[in-house]
């Protein structure tokens, strides 16, 4: 389970169609309730006594039907799921008028009471897929409103019809067929609010295989701390409900009306204080919103707890605790209702929030027959009771809101040579049996190895385990630390401390020498544990783990401090340790689609056919550890801009810290090829242009289409010729456009410069331009998002104003330009080769052009780092090196500066990365991440870095969302990280990564959709050990100088090698043709 803090939401689609139909559903329950006995006493003339226990066990058994609601929740949508409540409604009150018997009545009692349940199992997910998740709570909060509001309507009603119509049958029946209808209308008002539901997710197998089982809730026990939270305060707000009108008129002796006020006021007070509950519980945590609701129920029971009251004092009194609990179910009810909807895991909202819902269904049913019980001993032990109870459970709110502690990442070691350490009978032996079974590797069992006959020392047990931990993967647990402990250190490179609390140790180690005393199983050697050694051996297991708990865990940590080399995994609760487990274990891919969270939509199936024969593939073998230090080029970015003023000129440029990648050499040839001179020289790292010869106004397609920086061309085409034709360009496809990117922004701005474009169907621009003219342009016309000034547009329309502007005669004008250093290298070059850029402000450049033939001085310009190399090999240093990992090149300072964001964000994170004067230090993970939010945009993290940022929030104690500015479809990588282990969610440009849950699934067939994506997974294919196979690894070329032999000179195992041919071989006798 998960805390959450939440923000303001927006209007959506279906949200109001749908709070009508719960408004029309509660006005139904409410109707129903008073003329129930009435109908089937009076309109079908059964007993009354057979009919309120009939009435009573099937709403009761109707509670049963929990897991089937869930169920059914989850495989068939929140919506359908909802619309079946309603049809099931309304066909058992189209029955209720042939009802002739009590056991008839009881039958469709417990019909009704389990599509009541089915429904109000679905109602919080489907308004969770109609709404953003920062307005569920306001939403929840108007919910609750008309509930309580339907509920009060439908009851005035239900009484007042039940009274006039209470001798005429004909009459009690129309009225049940009237409030089958109300459901009739209902369930197609949720059936028009379907288009609007985002689709549901699917639930991830779990590692081990095998489906979820309602069992595994256990495993959560953050969620059912908080569904006894929320019965406990149900519970008093029923109670509180049920019995303020019968204290009111029975012991207190008001007039009859004073009931309906009660109704009255807690309905519009309700509504009065809707907006400030939510207000304030959006500003607060959830903690503290709680315990305000208990003060306020705890304070409405108390004030009619006093026998003293008279006369007009006490209907003030009732009033007033109506008036003060209705403030604490405004504040109650949404918090822990979207709380749990946070807490669920994606695919499991339906059978979540089936085990939520039962707790106000329990309190529902307990509530009025405890709150007689407790009036039967006097007014004041019943509001005392109650007061009891919610001062108790305020001061318990820490604890029952508290989270599941989550799952303990994998080790960043290679899981080869573990030991399992902690007290006796805590499970080591039980856990290293299971890990060794998951990682397919020896289990070492020290006290098969150390017990002799008659319990004694084997002599040869320190050579035993000599020998055994010699072999390169192993697992024991930890015993007998006086002889071998140090030999265990020396070799281990994992420590997995069971460090359970005593009463958990007790209850293990308890039954256990019960049930081996009680079968006389032979343990070892012939040894064997009796009842006898149970009560005398101050030595004996039950004993030991009782007397030695606190003195082993000092041990335990006194030992890991002599071995600080060890990675080390603490769990801490049984419930912890069984997901750690799961979450390690290696099982094959299942092909069942990817987990989401709510809101969510499905990510590409991943379900592929196999490489064919002879492509090249990336064989990565995982678990090896990176050592050393490494050397970053020149930014990629910066140099295609650099290429594109320089081919705007007539003069040469000389390029320095130049990459040797894809981009340098297309580049250089299609210089050549419009007869202008390109020459890369590799050892020096550097590339000099010169554009004064070019000739031509239409580039080669071939060349062209291989990368996305031929775009920034144009600006020069159109200058020298005053015509061109550029073939479509290449790049990764991450956006919109003829190959996957945009290219109309940059016709649109040379179109302000007067150059007349025109885009074919192939992708092809063609530009004529008479005259070129100077403009002013506002560059945030080319942003999505005016307020961050983010969006796929923007650098490509500020590059190209740059340039067009630069080589047009007159004055310029660009307001809010684009910041990143690609853009203000490009100035740094165009007014090196002869342009007049002005700053006229921090938001204003102004371009004094004096057309090409200005732009003739010659320039010497020195490339950035690469910036996106150094996120790349900080996440490699942090992930995969055992040892600090320095990143160099000329001028690292420059890109730590320019990483600003990335970095900010890297501390947020918890990860440590030292920034020296050459160099950049990035430290081997030591402890869990922090989780974080951030949203990658134009100006601030950059949105080729929020891949790697992803891949380090698996690493994370809770979820991180990460929200992507710039380009819509970026989350391609995102599948394949699942397939890995990892687990994601996409929500339309929002990528959740719920940690921690670090890749750990070897075996798979990675698929890189772009550059980034084949980066990320590589890395991640490198941190889980065994064989992954990585395809299209081609698009490392376009932005790394040679990224798998740098990993591999660093320590990783990575082979160049080919598909097989895995076609069935055909034999004469299986259909092949025998000639």
């Amino acid at each position: 389970m998960t805390p959450f803090r939440i923000g303001r939401g927006r209007e959506t689609p279906g949200k109001r169609t749908y709070l009508v139909a719960l408004t029309v559903d509660c006005v139904g329950n409410g109707l129903w309730t008073p003329v129930a006995l009435i109908f089937f006493t009076r309109a079908q003339h059964l007993p009354l006594a057979h009919v309120g226990a009939a009435l009573t066990v099937g709403g009761l058994l109707g509670l049963l039907a929990g897991p089937v609601n869930g169920l059914l929740v989850d495989r068939w949508g929140p919506a359908n799921g909802a619309a079946l409540s309603y049809a099931v409604r309304t066909g058992a009150f189209a029955l209720f008028p042939f009802v002739s018997a009590t056991w008839q009545v009881g039958a469709l009692a417990v019909v009704a009471a389990a599509a009541d349940r089915l429904f109000w199992t679905a109602s919080t997910p489907l308004l969770a897929r109609l709404v953003p998740a920062e307005a569920l709570l306001g939403v929840l909060s108007t919910a609750s409103v008309l509930k309580v509001s339907g509920w009060a309507a439908g009851g005035a009603i239900g009484a007042t019809a039940g009274g006039l119509l209470i001798d005429s049958g004909t009459g009690l029946h129309l009225v049940a067929y009237a409030n089958g209808l109300t459901y009739a209308a209902a369930m197609v008002l949720v059936l028009t609010v379907r288009r609007h539901v985002r689709p549901s997710s699917a639930a991830e197998p779990p590692a081990d295989g095998r489906a979820w089982r309602w069992r595994d809730l256990r495993d959560d026990p953050g969620f059912l701390r908080l569904c006894l939270l929320t019965l406990l305060l149900a519970f008093v707000s029923d109670c509180l409900t049920a019995m303020l009108p019968v204290v009111a008129i029975v012991v207190l002796g008001q007039p009859s009306w004073v009931p309906g006020v009660v109704i009255a006021v807690a309905c519009v007070s309700m509504a009065v204080a809707r907006r400030p509950a939510v207000a304030y519980a959006r500003r607060v945590p959830a903690p503290r919103v709680l315990r305000l609701a208990c003060c306020f129920l705890t304070l409405a029971v108390l004030v009619m707890a006093p026998s003293g009251w008279a006369g007009p004092a006490t209907t003030a009194v009732v009033l007033c605790a109506a008036l003060i609990g209705t403030l604490g179910d405004a504040l109650f009810a949404p918090v822990v209702t979207t709380t749990a909807n946070a807490a669920a895991p994606p695919g499991l909202e339906g059978r979540y929030n089936a085990t939520f819902q039962t707790s106000f269904g329990i309190a529902g049913a307990v509530a009025p027959a405890a709150g007689t019980a407790l009036l039967a001993h006097g007014n004041t032990v019943l509001w005392l009771g109650l007061a009891v109870v919610c001062a108790g459970t305020a001061l318990s709110v820490g604890f029952l809101t508290r989270p599941t502690r989550p799952v303990a990442a994998p080790a960043p070691a290679p899981l080869r040579r573990i030991v399992v350490g902690g007290i006796s009978g805590a499970g080591k032996t039980t856990l290293a049996a299971a890990l060794a079974g998951a990682l397919d590797i020896r289990h070492i069992e020290m006290d098969a190895l150390h017990h002799g006959p008659g319990w004694t020392h084997r002599a040869e047990f320190a050579d035993d385990v000599e020998r055994a931990t010699r072999t390169p993967a192993w697992i024991c647990d930890a015993q007998y630390h006086w002889v071998v402990g140090d030999l265990l250190g020396e070799r281990a490179d994992t420590f997995v401390w069971l460090d359970l609390p005593r009463r958990t140790v007790m209850n293990r180690v308890l039954r256990r020498s019960v049930v081996r005393a009680a079968t006389g199983r032979e343990l070892w050697h012939g040894n064997r544990e009796t009842w006898r050694s149970m009560l005398r051996n101050p030595r004996h297991p039950l004993r030991w783990a009782w007397s030695q708990h606190a003195t082993r865990r000092a041990e335990t940590a006194a030992f890991l401090g002599l071995h600080p080399g060890l990675a080390v995994v603490h769990l801490t609760s049984a419930s912890q340790a069984r997901q750690w487990l799961r979450s390690i274990e290696h099982r094959p891919l299942s092909p069942a689609p990817s987990p989401l969270s709510a809101g969510g939509t499905p990510m590409q199936d991943r379900r592929r056919e196999p490489a064919p024969p002879g492509e090249p593939l990336l064989e990565i073998h995982g678990g090896s550890r990176l050592s050393g230090s490494v050397r970053t080029s020149g930014f990629k970015h910066s140099l295609v801009t650099t290429v594109a003023a320089a081919a705007t000129a007539s003069a040469p440029v000389r390029i320095g810290n130049c990459p040797d990648i894809v981009e340098t050499t297309v580049l250089g040839e299609i210089f050549r090829a419009a007869g202008a001179h390109a020459h890369y020289d590799g050892p020096a790292e550097t590339f000099t242009v010169d554009a004064s010869a070019w000739d031509r106004a239409e580039l080669p397609a071939d060349l062209v289409g291989r990368i996305h920086g031929s775009l920034y061309l144009l600006p020069a085409l159109v200058s020298r010729n005053g015509v061109a034709r550029l073939p479509a360009s290449g790049g990764c496809t991450i956006g919109e456009g003829p190959r996957g990117r945009p290219v109309e922004h940059m016709l649109d701005v040379m179109g302000r410069f007067g150059v007349t474009t025109r885009l074919t169907a192939d992708g092809s621009v063609d530009l004529t331009a008479q005259r070129l003219t100077p403009c002013t342009i506002d560059m945030l016309d080319y942003t999505r998002n005016k307020a961050l000034m983010s969006g796929p547009c923007y650098s490509g329309a500020v590059k190209t104003a740059l340039l067009m502007g630069a080589v047009t005669q007159g004055t310029t004008t660009l307001h809010h330009p684009y910041l990143k250093p690609d853009v203000t290298d490009m100035v740094t070059v165009l007014r090196d080769l002869g342009a007049d850029i002005e700053f006229a402000g921090p938001e204003t450049w102004v371009i004094h052009g004096r057309g090409p033939q200005a732009l003739d001085r010659p320039a010497d310009v020195t490339l950035i780092p690469d910036l996106i190399e150094v996120v790349t090999w900080i996440c490699a240093g942090v992930l995969l090196a055992d040892e600090p990992l320095r990143i160099t090149g000329p001028g690292i300072d420059r890109a730590v500066h320019a990483l600003a964001p990335e970095f900010d964000l890297l501390d947020r994170m918890g990860v440590r990365v030292d920034v020296g004067a050459d160099e950049v230090t990035a430290h081997p993970l030591a402890k869990p991440l922090r989780p974080v939010e951030f949203t990658a945009m134009s100006r601030g993290v950059f949105s080729d870095s929020q891949p790697f940022l992803a891949l380090l929030a698996a690493y994370a104690e809770g979820p991180t969302h990460i929200r992507e500015a710039v380009w819509e479809h970026r989350f391609g990588f995102a599948p394949e990280l699942e397939a890995l282990g990892m687990r994601t969610a996409v929500d339309d440009t929002v990528l959740r990564v719920d940690g921690p849950c670090p890749p750990y699934r070897p075996g798979t067939d990675l698929h890189a959709t772009d550059l980034r994506a084949a980066a990320v997974l590589l890395l991640a294919a490198l941190a889980v050990p065994g064989r992954t196979t990585l395809r299209n690894h081609h698009h490392l070329a376009r932005g790394y100088r040679d990224l798998v032999e740098d990993l591999v000179k660093l320590g990783a195992d990575i082979r160049h090698t080919t598909a097989p041919d895995v076609r069935p071989k055909l034999t004469a006798g299986a259909g092949a043709d025998p000639a």
